[in-house]
């Protein structure tokens, strides 16, 4: 086996222990607990093939189970998790350290703790998870490499046991018996397994020559269920680190698997030939199993060139054409220890279930230097209590310990840290936190502060998602964009990842509005370029902050209505009171957007922030082979549409005019051929 060394993976690391969620004190620990429910199978010490073996037969056959992983580094975490979750039944699978004592390792003994398959091979346990006569099965050489993750893919869709040949004396031992216990007469033997099969006799052998026919059977088992929604993207040369779990993540979300070459250098290659490919129209979202040594990111030319350097890392699959929407959003699901990959699953699970108001704490500004950023933040804040949230917020200049930051990112399921780099590690202590946290998503709003020292702590304490940016960043466009993404969150229900491209195409079209209106004498349009692009995930994509509900005197939001004739805005009556943060004011609709674009008023020299108006409008039933463009009685000057041909969404930024009021239409007109 193969181990890619990867320098700030120690950096991550940091010796700090994997952490889950809060345990409970222990005084409420007593008969009044509820009962203890679900299922937990937890794999302990195996080979790789035997992890993809057991992890896609837990996804197929035991989907409401949560599969873990236990490591040295993972155990606290698997304590915290069971303590919290209580399941009825955790099944041990695999080899665990000799005489250990299940109690003090995991919290939890007989009989809760099952350990049917601590001795034995993980393979007989994953094949007991599959149901009686169920027929067939998928056979793979062990080799690591393309084959192997495509066949474990399709196992996983076909609800059918997986057998990877055995490395070491005879390949394919204990596969008649296997077989025999689960009524097995066909076998899809891939590539070279089709002659190891063949020899034991009794099979009827469809052979998969390669790794082709095995992709093209799995997307006809995907096809079966409907058109792919989402993609998992994976190198086969991470197959002693996250990438591992790439088939058991396809499986879980009913994904088609994608693979970039063994050193993940050809990924932006790789998403667009999927783009063209039979899936390119439906999938809406990328997991990208795989951290940045795994799959590299990209650098690209700084839209701001001669400020901060001349490129900037990007994830290499954002389009280069600066003026091009943002289709598809990713994530990337990875851990240096990847035992935390499964946590981060399960977690995402528990924060998307969880059945209560969000609580949300934002800290902007805590050295009052940045006040077009803390004028942003302030409204950020007053979107999500007007959503529903339940708001803590810290702004301009104020005191905030370590401990208190500490404790209050234990207490919260949305984080938001915006101001100056080295903040939240300098003055907050994030690289120190070693508190567990609730399953959660933390927005880092700084100059390059999506780092191992920043994230790695945050990701092993418990949280689901971390965004930021590795590049500079100007206050004003990230205070923007976190504005459009909390938005999209708690008043659309949007999914982190859907959140991200929705707050990426507000800012490139902010950028494009300047540029209509001020042409030439737009100033650091590309900044807010940077902000669409850079801003990066670390994490589940497919995570949801809890849905809040509005209180009966929230104020109601900006709206947006089309079909195929007509796109149209409702603006709200009623602005939020004056936000001032001298020399800025700000008045904004519920559901609006601000950006730096603002107006000189008074002697006082102030600059009064215009209010903006966004929408993200699906249109269904658009005219195919056709792309729209509109008119109105709004000057052509005041708004900027986009169409995104794939997903037929409609885009449009409106600056509204002092007489534009309550319902500003657009009629969408279909002459124009699509573009290729």
């Amino acid at each position: 086996m193969r181990c890619r060394v990867r320098p700030w993976v120690a950096l991550f690391a940091g010796g700090v222990a994997l952490l889950g969620l809060p345990a409970p004190p222990a005084a409420a620990r007593d008969a009044a607990d509820p009962p203890r429910t679900g299922t937990v199978i937890l794999a302990g010490e195996m080979s790789n093939a035997d992890l993809m073996t057991l992890s896609v037969a837990a996804a197929a056959f035991a989907p409401d189970a949560t599969f873990l992983m236990d490591t040295p580094k993972a155990r606290t975490s698997v304590k915290l998790f069971l303590d919290v979750t209580r399941p009825e039944k955790v099944h041990l699978v695999g080899r665990f350290p000799p005489l250990v004592d299940p109690v003090r390792r995991w919290g939890v003994g007989p009989p809760t703790i099952v350990p049917d398959g601590a001795k034995a091979d993980p393979v007989a346990f994953a094949w007991s998870l599959a149901p009686a006569g169920v027929g067939r099965a998928v056979v793979t050489p062990a080799d690591p490499g393309e084959e192997l993750y495509r066949a474990a893919a399709l196992a996983g869709a076909m609800k059918v046991p997986l057998f990877v040949l055995r490395d070491e004396g005879d390949p394919v031992a204990g596969l008649r018996e296997l077989a025999a216990s689960k009524g097995v007469r066909q076998i899809l033997a891939v590539g070279s397994a089709a002659a190891a099969v063949s020899k034991v006799g009794g099979f009827e052998v469809v052979r998969l020559a390669d790794a082709s026919a095995v992709d093209a059977a799995h997307r006809r088992e995907l096809a079966k269920s409907g058109p792919p929604r989402q993609w998992v993207l994976a190198s086969p040369g991470d197959h002693d680190g996250c990438g591992v779990f790439a088939p058991w993540v396809a499986t879980l979300r009913k994904a088609t698997i994608i693979l970039t070459n063994e050193e993940g250098t050809d990924s932006e290659k790789v998403v667009q030939k999927a783009l063209a490919g039979p899936d390119g129209k439906t999938v809406d979202m990328m997991m990208v199993v795989g951290d940045p040594d795994a799959i590299p990111q990209a650098k690209r030319r700084n839209p701001t060139a001669g400020r901060d350097g001349d490129f900037v890392d990007v994830e290499p699959w954002i389009p280069r054409d600066g003026h091009a929407l943002i289709s598809i959003p990713s994530g990337r699901l990875f851990n240096p220890d990847r035992s935390g990959v499964p946590l981060m699953v399960a977690r995402s699970k528990l924060l998307t279930e969880t059945k209560r108001q969000p609580k949300v704490f934002i800290s902007s500004n805590p050295g009052d230097g940045l006040r077009l950023l803390e004028t942003f933040s302030r409204n950020t804040g007053r979107e999500m209590e007007n959503a529903g949230c339940k708001v803590t917020g810290m702004f301009g200049r104020f005191t905030l310990t370590e401990t208190q930051a500490r404790k209050a990112m234990t207490e919260h399921d949305y984080f938001i840290w915006e101001g100056h780099n080295g903040t939240v590690r300098g003055r907050f202590g994030v690289g120190r936190f070693q508190d567990p946290m609730l399953p959660s998503i933390a927005f880092i709003q700084s100059c390059a502060e999506l780092n191992a020292q920043v994230a790695g702590p945050l990701l092993d304490r418990g949280a689901v998602s971390v965004i930021g940016t590795p590049n500079r960043m100007f206050s004003g466009s990230g205070g923007a964009y976190v504005l459009a993404f909390s938005d999209a969150l708690a008043y659309d229900g949007m999914t982190v990842g859907q959140a991200m491209r929705h707050a990426m195409n507000y800012m490139l079209m902010y950028a494009e509005l300047k540029e209509v209106r001020l042409g030439g004498d737009a100033r650091l349009g590309g900044a807010n370029r940077r902000a669409a692009w850079t801003f990066c995930l670390w994490g589940d994509p497919m995570a949801r902050l809890p849905r809040p509900t509005p209180a009966a005197n929230a104020l109601p939001r900006l709206q947006s209505t089309g079909n195929k004739n007509a796109i149209t805005l409702k603006l709200p009556e009623q602005k939020y009171p004056t936000t001032e943060v001298m020399p800025y004011r700000a008045e904004m609709w519920p559901g609006g957007r601000l950006a730096g674009l603002y107006s000189f008023e008074g002697e006082d020299e102030g600059r009064s922030l215009i209010p903006l108006a966004f929408a993200e409008v699906a249109i269904p039933d658009a005219p195919a082979g056709k792309t729209p463009h509109l008119s109105s009685r709004v000057p052509s000057r005041n708004y900027v549409f986009k169409w995104d041909a794939r997903r037929k969404v409609a885009y449009i930024l409106l600056l509204p005019r002092e007489k534009d009021v309550s319902d500003v239409e657009f009629r969408v007109h279909w002459d124009a051929p699509a573009a290729q």
